[in-house]
């Protein structure tokens, strides 16, 4: 069997039992997938799921791990290039922000990594002030931005292009945000302002659904619409399985000073199961991402900084 069709196998045989499952447990224990000494944040899979990007400490450098075997490949050792980076849809390339300083002022620049070539490519100018973070549309010609002061765009080809997308999810000061554009005009629709500020999000597989955490750590889902709005209990950091099904998150406590503990849960999307799959007091797992065919759940352990995958199962 070749690699592309044991994925589709995989992914195909996830879906079907995925659809069916009551509950998602841990499978055998968590398996290192970086090591020991070495220190990595917000870890992000692949498309194809044979690379974990992550970024350095202090989100200082870009790195890739292969998977399963863990060998690294640094792609950048900017300053913040390893926050808020995005994949390509088609895995090629990696948006980000990277950061250097002239006379002590800090300029920052927009970025797309070939994963390939391991180049690099400024789509900007460097900028004294720039907030947010990148995401790609759906065909990859554009980055805009999220958790930004204001709504932009950036061709990501060699020729100049107008961005085209009909309707973009995103998060603007603390809420979120449907733009919707016709050919005639963009209109922006706030959702949930009656909520506190959204501090990470995650739009669902099919486009149709986000996964959202406020102060205080609520997490809930609802339509991108505003419709059907569900509290799913406390949680932060959330991700979906490929099939949407359900929602993995990190629940972290600390002292106002430093994290005390932190775990991965899984949860139904309607909140009728919840389940932690680490369950470990002295080490604190966060950030969990799922595997493009929905086997494995990747995270990073605050003060280790160390990246582990655990894999999961249904029942």
């Amino acid at each position: 069997m070749t690699k592309n069709a044991g994925i589709i196998f995989s992914l195909l045989l996830f879906c079907s039992v995925g659809a069916l499952a009551e509950q998602v447990v841990a499978k055998g224990e968590p398996i290192a997938l970086s090591r020991a000494g070495e220190y990595y944040l917000s870890p992000k899979w692949s498309p194809s799921g044979d690379q974990v990007a992550a970024g350095g400490p202090s989100y200082t450098g870009l790195y890739l791990l292969d998977f399963p075997t863990g060998n690294v490949q640094q792609l950048s050792s900017d300053y913040s290039a390893g926050w808020g980076f995005a994949w390509s849809h088609d895995g090629s390339r990696i948006a980000s922000k990277i950061s250097h300083f002239e006379k002590m002022r800090r300029k920052v620049t927009l970025v797309t990594f070939d994963v390939a070539e391991g180049t690099m490519e400024s789509l900007t100018a460097p900028r004294s002030t720039w907030s947010g973070t990148p995401l790609w549309t759906e065909n990859d010609a554009h980055l805009y931005l999220t958790h930004a002061d204001k709504f932009e765009s950036f061709s990501t080809t060699n020729e100049e292009s107008t961005l085209r997308a009909s309707h973009l999810n995103y998060v603007r000061d603390g809420k979120f945000h449907n733009r919707v554009t016709t050919n005639s005009s963009t209109n922006e629709i706030v959702q949930f302002q009656d909520q506190d500020r959204i501090y990470s999000y995650a739009i669902s597989p099919d486009g149709e659904h986000v996964a959202y955490s406020t102060a205080g750590q609520n997490l809930w889902v609802a339509k991108v619409n505003g419709e059907d709005r569900i509290s799913l209990g406390r949680g932060s950091v959330p991700a979906w399985s490929p099939d949407g099904e359900w929602i993995t998150f990190m629940l972290s406590f600390d002292d106002g000073h430093s994290i005390t503990g932190s775990d991965i849960h899984v949860i139904k999307r309607d909140g009728t199961y919840r389940n932690n799959l680490t369950k470990t007091p002295d080490i604190h797992e966060m950030n969990p991402q799922w595997s493009p065919e929905g086997i494995w759940i990747v995270f990073d352990t605050d003060a280790h900084g160390q990246l582990f995958v655990q894999q999961v199962e249904w029942r």
